[in-house]
């Protein structure tokens, strides 16, 4: 098993991708050869709505498997 404070981590990243993305409507979802593939609010809101829920519920999960 991974270490209480690592999965902490991992989880409070996910959380921050999620708050950063609603803030400045743009999060990153997977990548595209080798770039980043971004979804935005104006071009694909139902899309950036999604990962925005599946990060948190990510988040979620880890934080109750660590605490």
């Amino acid at each position: 098993m991974m270490s209480s404070t690592l999965l902490i981590l991992i989880s409070l990243i996910l959380i921050a991708m999620a708050i950063w993305g609603l803030i400045f409507g743009k999060v990153m979802a997977g990548s595209r050869g080798l770039r980043a593939n971004y979804y935005s609010r104006e071009d694909s809101p139902v899309l950036f709505y999604l990962f925005i829920v599946v990060y948190l519920s990510i988040a979620i999960l880890i934080l109750a498997t660590a605490l």
